[in-house]
């Protein structure tokens, strides 16, 4: 139980990471950094293609953290009411769907780099 329990805190922090991400991204106050956020030559050398880019993908990033944060509970929930078997697959579920979402990520913010590069020449 004691494992389940870190598991799934662990899960949970990862989900709120990401939606502080997502909310970071979308209002445009994600600090250009080297480990959040889609990092190019182009958005680390242009503070606006940085904005403009890592907003593109915010609701993906935001699905992810959802579904992390909620299989968490889900598996936690679950290991207290005796159904301990069924947790690891609930956050490994939660896990692969936060790695999809942020994944899945890259396509509109491929676009939105390509949109920004495209309006400055």
């Amino acid at each position: 139980m004691i494992e389940i329990a870190v598991a799934a805190l662990l899960v949970l922090g990862a989900g709120l990471l990401a939606l502080w991400w997502a909310r970071a991204s979308h209002r445009g106050t994600l600090p250009q950094n080297l480990i959040f956020g889609y990092r190019t030559p182009l958005t680390l050398s242009d503070e606006a293609a940085w904005i403009a880019v890592n907003r593109a993908p915010a609701r993906f990033v935001a699905a992810g953290g959802i579904g992390a944060a909620a299989t968490a509970v889900l598996a936690l929930v679950s290991a207290l009411l005796g159904f301990g078997s069924v947790a690891p697959g609930l956050l490994g579920f939660g896990l692969v769907w936060l790695l999809v979402c942020t994944i899945s990520g890259i396509v509109p913010a491929h676009r939105a780099a390509r949109r920004y590069t495209a309006e400055r020449s």
